[in-house]
């Protein structure tokens, strides 16, 4: 259960991650967009507690709530905007190819932390699938990318995606030692204190109107909202339960990055892409890891 909630996160990443990326190229500061996609699916989540008869704030300790409130500020606050600001920077391929070092980081981070020790399967596993995930990134660089070819730029993004990364990597570990609450739950603590974080930044910078554009934009808005539901609501829901109900936080973790083997056949029927033998390749030793796990 858990392994396949975390797959499926996986995938509406990768539909949710061509929307952001197309988003972010009009105008939108990764800032606003984070902002714009944890409110909404804030409001989502919630709902949908009240929907199943449970109060909007969830119920946990305060030591959950802590743990659970640290992760978010650092996976959501920190973690989410530093990923749009290495989308807008580098594209969707590098800055997806540098997040596949989370779950090697996420299973450093846990042996101490978790008390989760790496057995050679599954670092076997692991390393198959992130191999396969980045052999196939790789292939699609064949087109230089225009974004990233200013080496200011191309430093900057290379530091947004590797801050990203290891606050993702951070977020893992702590959100599979509060979770002892519904992945549901889990999920609204994580974006409660992730949105608290961010208003704080967005009023000690003075970006309040930055962040308000999109909302005058109606076809903008749409297309985060759309993003948001898939990505965000469903997203962060999903990674939930895959961290609560897999054995180790790495493993989940390994799971949940396979979205660019997703993008490829989004990529080929909805852009035109074309799929070469090496990215068929790179996916199957991709799965063969995933099976492994």
């Amino acid at each position: 259960m858990g392994e396949l909630a975390a797959l499926s996160a996986a995938a509406v990443w990768a539909i949710a991650s061509t929307i952001f990326t197309r988003v972010g190229k009009q105008n939108v500061s990764p800032l606003a967009l984070n902002v714009i996609k944890c409110v909404l699916a804030l409001v989502m989540m919630m709902l949908t507690l009240v929907a199943l008869g449970h109060s909007p704030w969830p119920v946990a300790s305060a030591a959950t709530i802590t743990v659970l409130g640290v992760s978010g500020v650092i996976g959501l606050s920190i973690g989410d905007t530093a990923f749009f600001g290495a989308l807008t920077r580098l594209g969707a391929r590098r800055a997806l190819l540098i997040n596949t070092l989370s779950p090697p980081t996420t299973a450093l981070l846990a042996w101490p932390i978790l008390n989760e020790p790496l057995k050679p399967s599954m670092a076997l596993g692991m390393a198959l699938t992130m191999g396969g995930v980045a052999w196939v990134i790789r292939e699609r660089t064949a087109t230089p990318d225009g974004e990233a070819e200013d080496p200011r730029v191309l430093r900057l993004g290379l530091a947004f995606g590797l801050l990203a990364m290891l606050c993702q990597s951070v977020g893992n570990v702590l959100s599979k030692l509060g979770g002892d609450v519904d992945p549901l739950e889990m999920g609204i603590l994580r974006l409660v204190f992730g949105v608290a974080g961010l208003v704080i930044v967005v009023v000690l910078a003075g970006r309040v109107r930055d962040v308000l554009a999109p909302l005058k934009a109606p076809r903008q808005l749409a297309w985060i909202a759309l993003a948001t539901t898939l990505g965000t609501y469903l997203g962060i829901w999903l990674l939930m339960a895959g961290i609560k109900h897999t054995s180790h936080a790495a493993i989940a973790a390994t799971l949940s990055s396979t979205s660019p083997i997703f993008v490829l056949p989004l990529a080929h029927f909805f852009l035109g892409d074309k799929l070469t033998p090496r990215a068929v390749v790179g996916a199957i030793i991709a799965v063969a890891g995933v099976a492994l796990l």
